[in-house]
């Protein structure tokens, strides 16, 4: 396999994880071109996020795993599909659904997820966080 083929590889295993709620390929999606994120997104399936992927981020950011502003990047790029910033010129952004069955509730903590650090509803307490955790578990 050439370079170009194994980092596509590797940026797309990275990608596929986000989507299940692992942010532990934050980092490579981060430092990746618009052009290398939607030709990794090409070779992968239908991404779409689901509760557990949710709930997994819930329980990071519960337990402290990552800090708030990786979780609330995480929710920016599952939101928009791109990495905001990082590309310059016209932006398509990678397509990620959310599940048929639960988009009303998925894009409503997504959405509370990327306001996170923001000046106004910028924190979400325990109790808020318990919330969306049972939402999800139902």
């Amino acid at each position: 396999m050439d370079t170009w083929g194994a980092v596509m590889e590797t940026l797309a295993a990275a990608i596929s994880a986000i989507v299940e709620g692992d942010l532990n390929g934050l980092a490579a999606v981060q430092a990746a071109t618009h052009r290398q994120l939607r030709d990794a997104a090409a070779i992968l399936p239908p991404l779409i996020i689901s509760r557990p992927a949710l709930v997994r981020v819930l329980e990071d950011l519960r337990c402290d795993l990552f800090p708030t502003e990786e979780i609330q990047r995480w929710a920016s790029f599952i939101r928009r599909g791109y990495v905001p910033g990082r590309s310059q010129g016209e932006i398509h952004p990678i397509e990620i659904k959310y599940d048929a069955n639960d988009e009303a509730l998925i894009a409503e903590i997504i959405g509370r997820l990327d306001e996170l650090g923001d000046q106004v509803d910028g924190q979400i307490d325990s109790h808020e966080q318990e919330a969306m955790l049972l939402a999800l578990r139902e």
